[in-house]
């Protein structure tokens, strides 16, 4: 678990200045020169962290001859923080997007860390347009939650998963075999793919580590995978209705239900046909790989 100052040099703050900023929490008010005391910190550095302090909003102090210090209460200055914080992304946006002149590419790209590999699900998630294949175990699946919830409210989404579980607005097609795959295997994974256009798989040790994760907006990878994974959740499906017992026309009419997750409907072919000379239509467009 961090400690405070690590907590708070998260923030921006100075190491010192956390520890000025603790001790003040402790015993208030206080002057410059007994802080220095207390935390055997040569004067100066301290009268230079409480102005710095006072600068970001942190401290009051005392115009009367004493001097003394009191910390802003943790709630008021987390607030401010969190303001100005805000202020700093709005600008920060507007400036970045003005320079910007990204554009996709057809590389693979690894992602280091568990925190890098969420950050990038979240935001593929909210970039995506029409469709979102999901293939997750329980922790992985739930972290992306309320994600997928808000997607779900607007676009087509199916999540393949090893455990029962309910997300709303998401079609939820829980492999026959969820607990046994959960138990060949020391860790978990996530599999995303959005639009037939961009895919993202990971797979973390038991630690939460990353053991590996790539990330692509490679048209014909991420198109490729959409189609094999849609065809995957369409035959989890299919096959638990027939343990189920059902008649043919409940799997016809499963079929057509999830018709729209196949590779073809996604907006990923479109844009791959046009790019291959394919012109986009899907009625006579070939595959330059058996995907749907």
């Amino acid at each position: 678990m961090a400690s405070v100052s690590e907590t708070m040099m998260g923030l921006g703050f100075t190491a010192l200045e956390a520890s000025v900023y603790s001790h003040l929490l402790q015993e208030s008010p206080a002057t410059g020169y007994r802080i220095a005391q207390a935390l055997k910190k040569p004067a100066p550095n301290i009268y230079k962290s409480l102005q710095s302090l006072e600068d970001k909003g942190a401290v009051m102090v005392d115009e009367g001859r004493s001097r003394l210090c009191r910390p802003v209460p943790p709630d008021e200055l987390l607030a401010n923080l969190e303001r100005r914080f805000q202020e700093r992304r709005a600008d920060a946006a507007r400036l970045l997007a003005e320079i910007s002149h990204l554009e996709g590419d057809d590389r693979v790209y690894q992602l280091r860390s568990r925190e890098q590999v969420f950050e990038r699900c979240r935001a593929m998630l909210r970039r995506c347009d029409k469709v979102a294949l999901v293939d997750a175990f329980p922790g992985p699946l739930d972290a992306l939650r309320p994600e997928l919830v808000r997607l779900g409210a607007r676009s087509l989404v199916a999540a393949k998963v090893y455990e029962p579980i309910k997300i709303p607005g998401v079609w939820i097609v829980e492999c026959m075999r969820g607990a046994a795959t959960r138990e060949r295997w020391a860790g978990e994974w996530i599999v995303i793919v959005i639009d037939g256009a961009e895919e993202l798989i990971a797979f973390f040790a038991p630690d939460g580590s990353v053991r590996q994760a790539i990330w692509t907006a490679s048209l014909h990878l991420a198109w490729v995978y959409h189609g094999a994974l849609a065809s995957e959740i369409i035959l989890d499906a299919v096959e638990r209705k027939i343990e189920d017992g059902a008649a043919v026309d409940e799997l016809k009419q499963i079929l057509h239900t999830l018709a729209p997750l196949r590779a073809l409907q996604a907006p990923g072919y479109r844009q791959l046909a046009r790019r291959y000379g394919a012109g986009g239509d899907e009625s006579s467009a070939g595959s330059p790989a058996k995907t749907d």
